[in-house]
Order: structure tokens, then C-alpha cells, then sequence
């Protein structure tokens, strides 16, 4: 059983319920370039992945189906019709208040959201209660999700070691970077983006176990740690 282990979730996906315009938006420019990708497929390799690193594999798939040069002002319209789209469609994953609620041991965030946006997206959802200070953002590190970079400078900070933290993430590349940083590390199905084969490659990565809900999260919680009393 894990003694009042930190608790460390991602943003997108797992406390707010975003990563589906996200993908709405990315899969809506891919279209409008003539190319079409599995989604489940997307999701693996793209979501989540440091900013920098998204970005030139972005623009790089778009490259590689269409002949096309993706020009900086259309990937920031992107960019700013998607924070456009969260900001008036932003709610949080089912159930998550609850679990929050109910949580008696030390929580923080860490996301490879912007930190100009992280907060703000916390506070529109009114979770910045349950995090304090304790929000971090892959432009922190050096090196984001996948490396382990992020989950250790967020225990770090927390005066929390990796051997008692548990990750909650909804990536594969956010479980990669959980296991490689040596946390027991979730794999969190409840977002609205989880098509088919989203468990079955959370596992993959390396997730310890898989759960499809936040009350699931709340009963495993009750049955392997004394995170609730």
C-alpha cells in the first residue's frame, strides 16, 4: 500500500475534458491538406509530446503526406482558434471534483500546457483550489513528456520522491515519461478523446494499471493507498 503517496495528474484529458477540440482542430488542418490519419494512431504519438517536439512533428506529418510547407501564421491560427474553442467549451472530466475532494494527501499538476495558459485553465474549471503552487509546465524542463524531466522536477518541488508518487496520465507519451521517471504511473481512460485501442496502448507504454473513470480512480485509490482519511 502506498503511505499518503504525492498524487501527480496531467491537465489535458485527465482533470479537463480538452484534449478532443485539440484533436478536432488538429485533424481539421490535417483535412484541409488532403490527409487523413487513424486517430488512435494520432493520439499515440502526438499527444502530449513536449511543445517544441509537437510542433516540428506537426508541421513535419504535413510535410510528408502533402508536399506542404505549413506556414507559421496558419499553425498559429491553429493554435489560437483551438485556445479560443477551450476557453468558451472548457469543462472538466466527469467526477473529478469529487475525487479531488475527497483526496487528504499532496496533489500537483504537471502538463506540457504553456504556463501562460495552465493556470488559467485551472481557474476557469475552479480545480486551481485543489493545487495551490504545486501547477507545473513542461516549459519548466529541459526536456518534456516523454523524458521523465517534468514528474521529477514536479516531486522535487513538492518535497516527494518517485518511489511514492503515482502519475495520472491519459497519454502514451505522458505514461512513457511517468515510468521512466520511476513513479507508478496510471493510465486514465475518461476523457472524450480515448477512441478504440486507447487502454490497449496506455498498457503498451507501460501503464501499471488502467482505469476508465475518476470514481474507478476513487476506489482504487480506497483499496491501495491512505490518500482518503
Amino acid at each position: 500500500m502506498f503511505d499518503k503517496p504525492l498524487m501527480i495528474f496531467d491537465c489535458d484529458g485527465v482533470l479537463i475534458d480538452s484534449e478532443i477540440i485539440y484533436l478536432e482542430e488538429e485533424f481539421r488542418v490535417l483535412t484541409s491538406n488532403g490527409i487523413e490519419v487513424d486517430k488512435a494512431w494520432f493520439v499515440a504519438e502526438f499527444m502530449a509530446l513536449a511543445q517544441p517536439l509537437w510542433k516540428d512533428k506537426f508541421v513535419g506529418l504535413i510535410k510528408e503526406r502533402a508536399g506542404v510547407d505549413l506556414t507559421e501564421d496558419e499553425f498559429e491560427a491553429m493554435k489560437a482558434l483551438t485556445r479560443e474553442r477551450i476557453a468558451a467549451e472548457i469543462k472538466t472530466v466527469d467526477g473529478v471534483e469529487d475525487m479531488l475532494s475527497a483526496l487528504r494527501t499532496k496533489a500537483c499538476v504537471a502538463s506540457s500546457t504553456q504556463m501562460q495558459f495552465l493556470p488559467k485553465k485551472l481557474e476557469r474549471t475552479k480545480l486551481a483550489q485543489h493545487f495551490g503552487d504545486g501547477v507545473y509546465s513542461g516549459d519548466m524542463v529541459q526536456n518534456g513528456k516523454p523524458a521523465p524531466d517534468l514528474f521529477l522536477f514536479a516531486a522535487k518541488q513538492m518535497g516527494g520522491d518517485a518511489e511514492n508518487s503515482i502519475v495520472i496520465e491519459d497519454s502514451v507519451n505522458g505514461v512513457r515519461g511517468g515510468k521512466a521517471a520511476g513513479m507508478y504511473t496510471i493510465g486514465f481512460t475518461g476523457g472524450s478523446h480515448c477512441f478504440e485501442g486507447h487502454a490497449e496502448s496506455l498498457k503498451a507504454a507501460g501503464a501499471d494499471v488502467i482505469l476508465p473513470s475518476h470514481s474507478a480512480l476513487l476506489e482504487w485509490l480506497a483499496a491501495n493507498t491512505n490518500t482518503l482519511s
